[in-house]
C-alpha cells in the first residue's frame, strides 16, 4: 500500500476512510457560481489523486461541479412535467412518458443525476437493446392468467425493443441533460458524448399496383371501402383518414383537405393538429376516391336512419364513423385492414405501409374543368422533408409491368 504523501497548499487533501478507500477532497467551482468542498474516491492514493488533480483542473478552466442531489428518475419527471409538456405534442408527451416509466427509471432511475456519465447511458442502451422487453416490463406477467402465453409461462418471446427504441431513448436522455446543463444543473451533457451504430432498418415492400387493385376490388363491400381508396390512391395516414371531415371535402371539385386527425392518446381518442406544417394540405382526389366518398355519405345517412334516437352525433362531422356515429376507434381500421389483406389474397402490410408507395391505379382529377390531373408528387403525402417520402420508394420500386388502370 502507497503511503500517503503530503500536499501542497492548494492542492487540497488526500487521506485514507475506514472503508479502505482513499478520499480527495478540494475547493472547487460549482453550477451556481461559488466555491464548495468537493471529494473523489480511489482504491489506492495515485487513483484518489489523479481524479482531484482532474477535478482541480476542471475547476481552474471554468467548468463548474454539478451540486444537484435530485436522482435521475426525479429530474426526468422535473423534464417532463415543466419542460416537455409545454414544447412537444401530447402524443409525443405519451410517448417521451412511456419511454421514461418503462425502461429508464427501472434500469436506473436510483442513480444520482451528478454521477450519471456516459458509460452508464451507452451500457443501458446496449442492454435495453438485448433484453427481452416482455421479461423486463412483466408484459405477459399482466395479463389474466388464463391468457398468459409466454414469458410467464418460461417460454420466452424474445420481444426485444426495436432500434427506433433505442435511439429515441437517447433522444430523450440528450435533450433532458441539456437543459439540465442550461439550468445549471449539470456541466456538462455527457449523453452527446455517446454514439451508436448505424443499425439496422426494417425492409418496406408496399404494395405493388396489382395487389393495390386486389386489395380495392375486394373492398367494395366493405363498409371501410373509401377509407381504403384514400389510404391506397392519395396515401392518407390512418388518423388523417379516421380525423377526415365531410366540411373538407368538396365532391364537386374533387379537392381533399387535410387538416386533422384521430389518435389514441394516453387512453383517450383526441381529434389533434395534423403532424407537421407539410402535413396540413390540399390533395386532388382521383375519380375512384370520389365515388367512394359518395357511396359513404349514402351509408352514413342510412346509418342515422337505422339508428334513430341511439346515433350519437359528435360535431366533428367525420366522414367515418361506427354505426352508431362515433368515432372508429384506430386499431379497429387495422384489425379490419388485416382481414382484407387475407381476404383479397395479398401481402400483409401495416396500413401505414400504404402512403408509402401507393400505387398509381387511377386518374386525378383537376381544377382546370377536365384537364388531366399532375401526378402525385412525394410532397402531396404531408412529409416535412422530401426525402422523408421519397426514399422509401427508391429503395424498393414498384414490380415492372404493372397496369395504369
Amino acid at each position: 500500500m502507497a503511503k500517503p504523501k503530503k500536499n501542497a497548499n492548494n492542492e487540497g487533501t488526500i487521506y485514507l476512510r475506514k472503508d479502505g478507500r482513499w478520499e480527495g477532497s478540494a475547493y472547487v467551482l460549482t453550477t451556481d457560481g461559488t466555491y464548495k468542498r468537493r471529494s473523489v474516491y480511489g482504491k489506492t492514493w495515485d487513483d484518489a489523486h489523479e481524479k482531484l488533480i482532474r477535478l482541480k483542473a476542471d475547476s481552474l478552466n471554468g467548468l463548474p461541479v454539478a451540486t444537484s442531489k435530485m436522482t435521475i428518475a426525479e429530474y426526468l419527471t422535473y423534464w417532463l412535467v415543466n419542460v416537455a409538456q409545454g414544447k412537444v405534442r401530447r402524443t409525443t408527451y405519451v410517448n417521451y412518458e412511456s419511454l421514461v416509466r418503462n425502461y429508464v427509471t427501472p434500469d436506473f432511475g436510483k442513480k444520482k443525476l451528478v454521477r450519471l456519465t456516459a458509460r452508464d447511458i451507452r451500457a443501458f442502451l446496449t442492454k435495453t437493446a438485448a433484453t427481452c422487453q416482455c421479461c423486463a416490463q412483466g408484459k405477459d406477467k399482466k395479463r389474466p392468467e388464463h391468457k398468459r402465453r409466454c414469458c410467464a409461462l418460461g417460454k420466452c418471446c424474445k420481444k426485444l425493443a426495436s432500434d427506433r427504441t433505442v435511439r429515441f431513448l437517447l433522444v430523450i436522455l440528450r435533450a433532458a441533460l441539456q437543459h439540465a446543463v442550461r439550468e445549471d444543473e449539470l456541466p456538462r451533457n455527457v449523453a452527446r458524448n455517446v454514439e451508436l451504430s448505424m443499425g439496422t432498418k426494417r425492409e418496406i415492400e408496399p404494395l405493388t399496383a396489382k395487389e393495390g387493385r386486389q386489395l380495392l376490388a375486394a373492398a367494395r363491400d366493405n363498409r371501410l371501402w373509401a377509407a381504403y381508396e384514400l389510404a391506397v390512391r392519395i396515401g392518407l395516414r390512418r388518423g388523417e383518414v379516421l380525423g377526415l371531415r365531410w366540411s373538407d371535402v368538396d365532391l364537386h371539385e374533387g379537392v381533399l383537405t387535410v387538416r386533422q386527425a384521430l389518435q389514441r392518446v394516453g387512453g383517450e381518442l383526441l381529434i389533434v393538429a395534423s403532424k407537421t406544417q407539410r402535413s396540413a394540405r390540399h390533395v386532388a382526389l382521383p375519380s375512384e376516391c370520389v365515388t367512394a366518398l359518395r357511396a359513404q355519405r349514402a351509408q352514413q345517412i342510412a346509418d342515422r336512419k337505422a339508428a334513430g334516437a341511439n346515433w350519437k352525433e359528435t360535431g366533428q362531422g367525420l366522414v367515418f364513423t361506427t354505426k352508431n356515429g362515433t368515432p372508429i376507434e384506430p386499431r379497429n381500421l387495422n384489425r379490419s385492414f388485416d382481414a382484407l389483406c387475407v381476404r383479397a389474397g395479398v401481402r400483409k402490410v401495416r396500413f401505414h405501409d400504404l402512403r408509402l408507395a401507393p400505387p398509381r391505379t387511377g386518374r386525378r382529377r383537376s381544377h382546370d374543368h377536365g384537364s388531366p390531373g399532375p401526378q402525385l408528387h412525394p410532397r402531396d403525402h404531408g412529409h416535412l422533408h422530401l426525402r422523408t417520402a421519397r426514399l422509401p420508394a427508391l429503395r424498393l420500386r414498384p414490380r415492372r409491368g404493372r397496369a395504369q388502370g
